[in-house]
């Protein structure tokens, strides 16, 4: 089932607040990412030689993959569940070329929520 109408407004409303900093809420969603499951950083050759969080805080290149992921994130919301087209070549290329195991993209799935509540407690009730 899809969200409402006054949910999507909700969500886009909460997007809009990230879209302000997109690069600080996308260095701390891969900060989360790689001190959570540290085994993520071996699909990043780019990031591999990242071994403290102050290192990884440091990394405009982290930074730039943050803004990278939540730009398309944002496109992708602001489909309104219509994102077929967005979504299809961005799983097929994280299944095929960059052999992402699924429970990756859950990890990352749970960084960004973590992050987006934690930045943003108000926008995140009990329901």
């Amino acid at each position: 089932m899809g969200l409402s109408d006054g949910e999507w407004e909700l969500v886009l409303k909460t997007w809009g607040k990230v879209e302000a900093d997109i690069p600080g809420h996308g260095l701390e969603v891969f900060v989360r990412l790689f001190t959570g499951h540290p085994e993520t950083l071996e699909k990043f050759d780019k990031f591999k030689h990242l071994k403290t969080e102050g290192e990884m805080k440091a990394s405009e290149d982290l930074k730039k993959q943050g803004v990278t992921v939540l730009t398309a994130l944002g496109g992708i919301l602001k489909k309104k569940g219509h994102h077929q087209a967005e979504i299809q070549p961005l799983a097929q290329s994280h299944a095929t070329k960059h052999k992402i195991p699924i429970k990756y993209l859950e990890f990352i799935s749970d960084a960004i929520i973590h992050v987006l509540q934690s930045k943003h407690p108000a926008e995140f009730g009990a329901d």
